[in-house]
């Protein structure tokens, strides 16, 4: 009897990323982004 999976079972579990500090980076690196252009002031923590 099969097991019921949400995989495949010859395919290894897919890496869904939800890394905070990575999503933390990028917000940052818009804020830069946006301030350069002149757009926003600087958010500063």
């Amino acid at each position: 009897m099969a097991v019921k999976s949400p995989y495949n079972s010859w395919a290894s579990r897919r890496p869904v990323s939800h890394d905070q500090a990575k999503k933390a980076r990028h917000a940052e690196i818009v804020n830069i982004q946006q301030w350069a252009k002149g757009k926003t002031e600087l958010e500063s923590k």
